[in-house]
């Protein structure tokens, strides 16, 4: 598969998975990477030489999408709602940093999730990669892994805890969507 990836922020998903990619973890190509802003992340798509894009706009991410033939985008930390005219044209999995349909939605992104977790004490945490669809964090979920969080004494801890275990399902997901095509 002919990946892209859309991410707002460092990037450390991204990096996994060109990681992945290296190692021959997986067969697909990370051929695109799209962000809505000038994210700390594209360095690591500098750095490999893979083509990016800094863009707000439906027509030109579009546009790079079908001249990169895309056939999955992967959203890893991409803040901003993917449009229903990018949607209905593309097969999209997203990563979530918690066990959905808890603390997912409008607003729950990121710290924000981390931080409504440990504010209400939960023993158990995880990691959701779902399909995306008009919703937010609605899409049918493809993995989900929970991680032990009882002893994290800070929102900041259980971040740590779960990015450790995002980095690993993304690429799962990856290589389980191309045992199916």
């Amino acid at each position: 598969m002919r990946l892209a990836v859309f991410i707002s922020g460092t990037g450390s998903n991204l990096k996994a998975l060109i990681d992945a990619e290296k190692e021959n973890y997986f067969d697909s190509q990370i051929k695109l990477v799209v962000s809505n802003k000038d994210a700390k992340g594209l360095s690591f798509a500098r750095e490999e030489g893979i083509s990016y894009i800094i863009s707000k706009d439906d027509e030109e991410i579009l546009e790079e999408l079908k001249d990169k033939n895309i056939d999955l985008i992967v959203l890893a930390g991409y803040l901003p709602k993917v449009t229903k005219n990018i949607i209905d044209k593309y097969k999209i999995i997203n990563i979530h940093p918690s066990l959905l349909p808890k603390y997912g939605g409008k607003g729950f992104y990121g710290m924000n999730v981390h931080k409504a977790v440990f504010e209400n004490k939960e023993k158990i945490s995880g990691v959701s990669v779902h399909y995306v669809n008009e919703n937010l964090d609605d899409g049918d979920i493809i993995l989900q892994r929970q991680v032990d969080i009882s002893k994290c004494e800070s929102a900041e801890e259980i971040a740590k805890t779960v990015l450790e275990v995002e980095h690993k399902s993304l690429k799962e997901v990856i290589k389980q969507l191309e045992e199916l095509n």
